[in-house]
């Protein structure tokens, strides 16, 4: 990869730091407003990320929120280590450049698949979105976007356990549509 271009993809990578940092600790205070013991169902805290906007953030939003912003920290994390390593070598390739770009929302994805996940299996008898742990689900985000690889493969694993049949369903079936034959002209 041309020196210029390793250059804009480290700025890239940087600049996806400050902002991901800066939204999650700029979230945080409100996140615990809204999660926090005896808060009532509804309350709303406000959020103002780098000054653009004042939103009312609920605890469902906000948990997303944080959520999204550790996936994709534990992402960069992913990025900028591997990013480091082949510049260091000097075997960064162009042919990487989109794995790069898209490794943040590979990780987002997955960790919001796993939020839901979790939150629809694991709590769903609870008392709210207040009841959750908001460090809990932050740190299950960063992990899934920095080993977003190796917990797509545990997911696949997991699936193919439980999903597992003994036959091929459309291979066995006895009451199949027949092709119908060519008619003569």
């Amino acid at each position: 990869m041309p020196a210029w271009a390793t250059t804009v993809l480290g700025v890239f990578l940087l600049a996806d730091l400050v902002v991901v940092c800066g939204a999650l600790l700029s979230l945080w205070p409100a996140l615990l407003e809204v999660v926090r013991a005896g808060v009532a169902p509804g309350t709303t805290a406000r959020w103002s990320p780098f000054g653009l906007g004042d939103w009312a953030l609920t605890a469902d939003t906000a948990m997303l929120l944080a959520v999204v912003c550790s996936s994709a920290l534990g992402s960069f994390v992913h990025a900028a280590t591997s990013f480091a390593t082949y510049v260091g070598n000097r075997r960064l390739y162009a042919s990487w450049l989109w794995w790069y770009l898209l490794r943040a929302g590979i990780g987002v994805a997955l960790a919001l698949l796993v939020y839901f996940l979790l939150r629809g299996g694991l709590f769903t008898g609870s008392s709210g979105p207040a009841a959750t742990n908001p460090y809990g689900f932050a740190g299950i985000a960063g992990l899934c976007g920095l080993f977003s690889k190796q917990a797509t493969d545990k997911l696949r694993e997991v699936c193919d356990t439980i999903l597992s049949t003994r036959t091929d369903g459309d291979r066995d079936r006895q009451d199949k549509l027949e092709t119908p034959a060519a008619h003569p002209q």
